[in-house]
Parts: structure tokens; sequence; C-alpha cells
């Protein structure tokens, strides 16, 4: 969680959701009860404005992070000092390329720049976003505080290469279809518990596909 870079799960905390407790019920139809057509709506605004979200403002990213956070501040805490030319570079290069395409739409009309460009860029974009997205968001993959996370837990690619043998049936992996498991992680991935170190996501109806051991649950509720 406290590793974590994008896709940062919420919490019960950050949607004020009270916590769990004997002899109360939480109504998450109140919470979470969206139509299908609002909710298409808001997983295809994801899919267009997430990416650009996240670098200007840090949207979905890191909570521990400052206010105004962004990815085109060369003395971001998200860039050590030797980044700092580079970040600055890359500014450059995207002030630059934002010229290009203002030429371009000068000359050559503003539908042609969308149809050559805008269109690609949306699609690309789209792709990135449901990869990442995907990667950190699914019900059955725990995500870890403290001192439970490590680089192996993190399923770097080379970690995993290695691991895939070891973990045996623990290994998780997916052949559905890539739209249709978008849309399920959308719907099912609604927020983690404020509590524990090892940590599943729950759904519309406050529930985990997965538990994590006895040890690593919430700490429990008192009566």
């Amino acid at each position: 969680m406290e590793r974590d870079e994008v896709y940062v799960p919420k919490t019960r905390k950050d949607l004020g959701i009270p916590d769990e407790a004997p002899g109360l019920s939480t109504d998450y139809e109140e919470i979470f009860g969206d139509t299908p057509i609002y909710t298409l709506f808001t997983l295809i605004r994801q899919q267009v404005l997430a990416f650009p979200a996240y670098l200007l403002f840090n949207v979905s990213g890191q909570k521990n992070y400052p206010k105004w956070t962004n990815h085109f501040d060369p003395n971001s805490i998200l860039f050590t000092k030797a980044q700092r030319n580079a970040v600055i570079m890359s500014n450059i290069g995207i002030a630059t390329m934002v010229w290009g395409i203002s030429y371009a739409t000068s000359v050559y009309g503003f539908a042609e720049v969308v149809k050559y460009y805008a269109i690609p860029w949306l699609e690309v974009s789209h792709w990135f976003i449901m990869i990442t997205y995907l990667h950190h968001t699914d019900p059955r993959i725990p995500h870890y505080r403290g001192k439970q996370w490590n680089f192996q837990r993190d399923h770097g690619f080379e970690a995993t290469q290695h691991l895939k043998a070891f973990i045996g049936e623990h290994y998780a992996s997916s052949t559905q279809n890539s739209f249709k498991a978008l849309w399920d992680s959308y719907n099912r991935c609604q927020f983690v518990e404020n509590d524990g170190d090892v940590l599943f996501y729950r759904d519309k109806n406050g529930r985990a596909v997965r538990r994590p051991a006895e040890e690593y649950k919430t700490k429990k509720v008192t009566q």
C-alpha cells in the first residue's frame, strides 16, 4: 500500500464507509448502488482521462505524497536529484510536441490532426491504462502494508519467471478477455480495509473473494 505508485486501493476510511461491528450493518447499496450505464460512463472516463490525470495531479497515486505532486515538477518527491535534468528535458520535449500539434492543426486542420494523432493517442493511452489498472487491481491479488511488502510480492516480471514454478497453485494468472476482466475488476474492486498488513479488495457488497490468514487480518472488533 505504501509502495504502490498508481491505482492505490481506497480504504473504508477514504470512502467514508464505517467499520464492521457486531449489531451494525452497512448499506452498501446506498454507497455503491450506481446503474450499469453510469458505471460504464465512469469506466470510459477512467480509460480516457486516468493517465493525464495521474501525471498532472497524481490522481489514484500514492496518498502519502504532498499535495500537488505531479510528474512535471523536476523537484517533485517522485524524482531523485539525478533525474532532475531528465525531467526538464522531458518537459521541453512535451512543450515542443504541443507546439508541433498546434502547427499541424494550423496547416492541415483540426479534423486531420484528430484523425491521425488524437484518436491513435487515445487508443494507445487506453491500452496503457487498462494494462496498468489490471496489473494493480484484481480481487484475488493481495496488497501489502509495511513489513509484509517485498520485491518478490511486487510481481516484477523477472521475479515472476523464477518464482512461478515455486509458487505453484498460488500463482495467479488469467486467460479472461481483457475487456471482460476490466469490467469485472472495475465492479468488484471497490475498497480495502483500514487495518491489516495483507489486504484483498472488497466488492460493492462489502465482500472479498479471498481473506488473509488469521495473523494478517484486521484488528478484531471487541464487543
